[in-house]
């Protein structure tokens, strides 16, 4: 390992050719498998199993590490998202297996590589490839949001009540609970897009290095996918915690927040009890108890409009406007088909997630339209990269939950017969033209590349590293000064 400048300055630049050069992703039995072999071949790893999912799959943690900060990194919080599973069965392996790394590192690292296993299991058909838009969104799978784990966090705020957590939840609550953790890293992706950060409060003095970070990987910059998250510069923005969500959803006409918000996130969690007026003073007067979360988000594809950042001859209003528009006439379309063959798919969170995601999202993207319609903000010209991202990148996001229609479809039609199934199998060729469509203007407008994986993970590795690093120092001045 490479010895970084001064602790000040230090980049773990060594995880550059640490990291394997993956041709596809472990499934949930290999990273399991892993994680048992690695355990059993160092006496300072612990391997603990967390229970089960409904599915039956395990849930499982690795520790390793000492020092006076404990760290949890959890990868797979989102079922279609497996970078961050690489991430820490990385983390967890170099820090195992290399004294120099293990011993620049004041930390305690507790590791749960795959935090939704049944969701992760069924993404598996597209992990090795090949790695194009058509087949990523044709085998791709998303857990329902009353299921997915940043999302189901028990919580109390102003009589707002959620307690009814998925296994995968439960577990990560556990170790919270046990190891009190002071750094939590949620390792987070998406399709398209480029590389951002959200953090629960600003580390000015190490924002450049994070931003600059993605460029030395040919990773471009990306958009927030959360319009309302605070900036503390560009790339880097204030983690959406529930009481935001909270407030974003009650300022929405007709909304319930019962039906729009279910738990909170990891660190509305482990920071519970605490207030936002605590949290500033627990920063400048001691940090013994102060939590930090970090989420980088990093896209599988990549192109070089996302990172233009030209000014047009339009303001930002009308390029939301315009890209609204575009997604809900393709929502109309879908619409049609699901209200035709809705009653005839079964019970399952496939079928459940992809006919509910649409209306989810026309609400989603109708609230959207009408920020950009009052914030003083979208007055401004609008960059290539914002018409890219409002026109294709979310189109493209929506072309994923049509693959799960397609897949729920197609399951019912071989289990029934008769006019049910020509019904079905009507559905099913009218949602593929629209895939096929879509995804053809998509192809025409955009010169995709696949990002390669090790970079991605290299990324996530490095930018977890850095922040956690950081933070254990701030702490620790902190609280010498008290």
């Amino acid at each position: 390992m490479a010895s970084d400048s001064s602790p000040a300055e230090r980049t773990f630049a060594w995880v550059d050719e640490a990291v394997p050069r993956y041709e596809s992703f472990h499934t949930v039995a290999e990273l399991h498998e892993r994680s048992r072999k690695l355990t059993a071949a160092h006496d300072h790893v612990d391997y603990e199993r967390l229970g089960e999912t409904a599915g039956g799959e395990p849930l499982w943690a690795v520790t390793v590490g000492e020092g006076t900060h404990t760290a949890l990194w959890f990868g797979a919080p989102d079922a279609n998202e497996p970078i961050g599973t690489l991430t820490v069965d990385f983390l967890a392996s170099e820090v195992a297996t290399n004294p120099a790394v293990r011993d620049s590192l004041d930390y305690e690292l507790v590791c749960v590589p795959v935090a939704d296993p049944d969701g992760v299991r069924r993404n598996e058909g597209w992990f090795d490839g090949p790695f194009t838009l058509a087949n990523y969104a044709l085998k791709f799978y998303r857990t329902p949001p009353d299921e997915q784990v940043e999302a189901t966090f028990p919580l109390e705020h102003e009589g707002y009540t959620f307690d009814d957590p998925p296994a995968g939840t439960v577990a990560l609550a556990t170790l919270i609970d046990r190891y009190e953790p002071d750094f939590l890293y949620s390792l987070h992706n998406a399709a398209f897009g480029g590389c951002y950060y959200y953090l629960t409060q600003p580390l000015d003095p190490i924002h450049d290095t994070l931003t600059s970070l993605p460029a030395s990987y040919d990773v471009h910059r990306g958009e927030p996918e959360w319009h309302h998250a605070e900036t503390y510069e560009d790339g880097v923005y204030g983690l959406p915690t529930f009481e935001a969500m909270l407030a974003d959803v009650q300022q929405q006409d007709g909304v319930d927040p019962e039906e729009a918000l279910f738990g909170g996130n990891a660190y509305d969690y482990a920071s519970r009890g605490t207030d936002d007026a605590d949290r500033v003073a627990e920063t400048t007067e001691s940090a013994t108890d102060e939590v930090f979360e970090l989420v980088v988000e990093l896209p599988y594809f990549s192109e070089r409009q996302i990172a233009d950042q030209t000014e047009l001859d339009r303001t930002r209003e009308a390029v939301i406007r315009e890209g609204v528009e575009t997604k809900l006439a393709l929502i109309d379309d879908v619409r049609a088909e699901i209200d035709a063959v809705e009653h005839l798919l079964p019970e399952t969170n496939l079928a459940r997630e992809s006919t509910g995601a649409f209306a989810h999202f026309a609400d989603e993207f109708r609230g959207k339209r009408h920020w950009a319609e009052s914030a003083p903000e979208t007055d401004q010209p609008a960059t290539v990269a914002q018409q890219v991202d409002e026109q294709y990148v979310h189109q493209y996001d929506l072309l994923t939950y049509l693959g799960m229609l397609v897949r729920a479809v197609d399951t019912a039609a071989v289990t029934t017969d008769g006019d049910e199934r020509q019904t079905l199998l009507e559905a099913k060729r009218s949602l593929l033209d629209t895939f096929h469509d879509r995804l053809t203007d998509l192809r025409r407008a955009l010169d995709y590349q696949t990002v390669p994986i090790w970079k991605l993970v290299a990324i996530q590795a490095r930018a977890g590293l850095i922040c956690m690093d950081y933070w254990a120092r701030e702490r620790d001045t902190v609280g010498h000064e008290c």
